[in-house]
């Protein structure tokens, strides 16, 4: 698994109550399994597949798929399906490419938090174009998180690893929304992932380093030091200097159960089809179904879906998965996550009960 270091390695977790606690430990380990099968507790849509970066580290410049941006009428369907199922969070974040190259990104964001059932919604984007909607719109948009990945320490380095010359805009952009979103009253949470070379002075004693880390915090800071290698696109010199590229996991380990993506997520795609996992599947392998022809909870609960569950206990995994990195069995999963995956549900389904638990 690709390891996220913060920054300041003290931080502690956000802590849930102890009732949440006492509720996660109580339930059955089958109970678990179940209500994942039929309630999709994490929900995303990938508006555009589009990048306007070319990082050496990233899969999207080997994708085939058409690049596209999704059409309203279908975002439309998908978000009002989504809410009517229960809402929960939101997250525009695509395998690859970057949400604010859709044009319309804004529009989508306000058409989501129009509806109540939608909690927390959430992007990662390189920063280009930040400032294309305007910093206190696009911060007044409904937005709860915003993710940056970036390069710090110099304009070389980030060109080599970005793959264009935007440097001092993306500087620039990142302090500029973090002065604006401090001062309209920090509606919108900034965290920033940084994908560095491996000696943290160079990058963490620089100015620019200093600027964000200040206005932003450095508990909301981390970086990699090990890369996936997208099924062996990637290369030991693609990855900054002083890290590292993730090893595949065997498959006589991966067959022993399925993937934990598949009895959690619903991921809609820019064209419309449904795929139940956002790590790597490049070319949407694992489609499980279409939103212009069916609803959300048809194709959680649909043939395709269970198919892909049973065929990988037979043994037959998609292929994207035989090299996948990021591999976890659904039980491991659920013995790690008791308390997440309790509080993913009820933000979907009791929202009013997610509030006595998390108090």
């Amino acid at each position: 698994m690709r390891n996220v270091r913060l920054v300041n390695e003290n931080r502690k977790p956000r802590l849930r109550s102890r009732m949440a606690d006492i509720v996660a430990r109580a339930l059955p380990h089958g109970m678990f399994r179940k209500l994942m099968e039929n309630t999709f507790i994490n929900f995303g849509v990938e508006t555009t597949n589009l990048c306007n970066a070319n990082c050496s580290f990233c899969g999207y410049r080997f994708m085939q798929r058409p690049k596209v941006d999704m059409p309203m009428d279908v975002y439309e369907k998908a978000v009002r399906e989504y809410a009517a199922n229960g809402g929960g969070n939101l997250n525009f974040t695509p395998t690859v490419g970057d949400p604010l190259v859709d044009k319309q990104l804004v529009k989508r964001i306000e058409l989501a938090r129009a509806y109540p059932e939608i909690q927390e919604i959430f992007l990662y984007t390189n920063a280009i174009l930040l400032e294309r909607f305007g910093y206190e719109t696009f911060l007044r948009s409904g937005l709860s998180r915003l993710a940056i990945s970036t390069f710090i320490g110099s304009r070389e380095g980030y060109e080599r690893y970005y793959g264009n010359d935007k440097y001092g805009k993306v500087v620039e952009n990142i302090i500029e929304i973090a002065r604006k979103n401090r001062a309209i009253g920090s509606p919108v949470r900034i965290t920033l992932h940084l994908r560095v070379e491996g000696d943290r002075t160079s990058w963490e004693e620089t100015e620019t380093y200093q600027t964000i880390a200040e206005l932003i915090g450095v508990n909301n800071i981390d970086y990699l030091d090990v890369y996936d290698a997208w099924g062996g696109r990637i290369k030991k010199e693609d990855v900054p200097e002083g890290t590292e590229l993730d090893e595949p996991i065997a498959l006589s380990e991966k067959i022993k159960s399925p993937c934990f993506e598949m009895y959690r997520r619903l991921h809609v795609l820019a064209d419309g089809n449904v795929g139940a996992c956002v790590c790597v599947d490049l070319e949407s392998e694992i489609k499980v179904g279409n939103v212009k022809e069916e609803t959300l909870d048809e194709i959680w609960r649909g043939k395709r879906l269970r198919a892909y569950r049973s065929n990988w206990i037979e043994g037959n995994l998609p292929e994207v998965c035989k090299s996948c990195t990021r591999y976890q069995a659904v039980d491991q999963f659920i013995d790690e996550n008791r308390k997440r995956v309790i509080v993913d549900f009820a933000r979907r389904r009791f929202p009013a009960t997610l509030k006595f638990l998390t108090r």
